[in-house]
């Protein structure tokens, strides 16, 4: 079988990494979210029996996780006959599935019994709880499992960046990537005249917005009475 699947260089790391976590942040556009789905829909194929959970830290029903854009993906690689996509599950080839939750709203106990998943993926990460976090850090045992993170930073105190980021952890346990719009070969006129509009007004904003950067504490606080 011949894939469609096309991978943008910043993200070979993705493809190669060894490591028990794998963190992809940056800006709008990057396309980060979209690897990552192509990533994983590849790997139900050439995987069998493989194990998936897309996670966030609250997901009050499917349209709020990555459901769709995995769907989306499918289609787009032309592997429609491989999968049945149901509405809380994506069931692929040789037993592969993906589920999905929010783990505000899960117990541990039910966290726990995830243990023998070979991914989760957390969409949205800089939205993560430290209590999810070290929940869901233990659970992932199976040997080989890995973690991937996806998010675009907000704060400097986020569990997500000091975990990934600020923490020193080696090479064997985190793989880092950072990618924004530049890095998008498929970054369409559309979004480049929202970018490009944004640009015209304040330049803090724009770099936490498109390129990655953290929020100006002027962006995060309030303005006394």
């Amino acid at each position: 079988m011949k894939l469609a699947a096309k991978v943008p260089q910043v993200f070979e790391p993705l493809w190669r990494s060894k490591s028990r976590y794998i963190g992809i942040y940056g800006g709008r556009g990057s396309g980060k979210s979209w690897a990552v789905a192509q990533f994983l829909i590849v790997q139900m194929i050439t995987r069998p029996g493989l194990r998936i959970a897309c996670v966030r830290e609250t997901q009050n029903s499917i349209k709020d996780s990555v459901h769709q854009l995995l769907s989306d993906t499918i289609e787009r690689l032309e592997l429609g006959d491989l999968f049945t996509v149901l509405e809380t599950e994506i069931r692929g080839p040789g037993g592969s599935t993906i589920v999905f939750k929010g783990l505000r709203d899960t117990s541990t106990e039910a966290v726990k019994s995830m243990e023998g998943h070979d991914y989760f993926w957390w969409e949205e990460a800089q939205g993560a709880s430290q209590r999810s976090i070290d929940v869901l850090r233990p659970t992932l045992r199976k040997s080989g499992s890995q973690l991937l993170w996806t998010w675009n930073p907000r704060k400097r105190s986020d569990p997500v960046d000091l975990l990934l980021r600020q923490s020193g952890l080696s090479s064997d346990m985190v793989t880092l990537v950072k990618a924004n719009w530049s890095d998008n070969p498929y970054f369409g006129p559309e979004l480049d005249q929202e970018r490009r509009a944004d640009l015209l007004g304040d330049p803090e904003r724009y770099a936490h917005i498109w390129e990655g950067a953290f929020e100006a504490e002027a962006d995060t606080q309030l303005i006394p009475s």
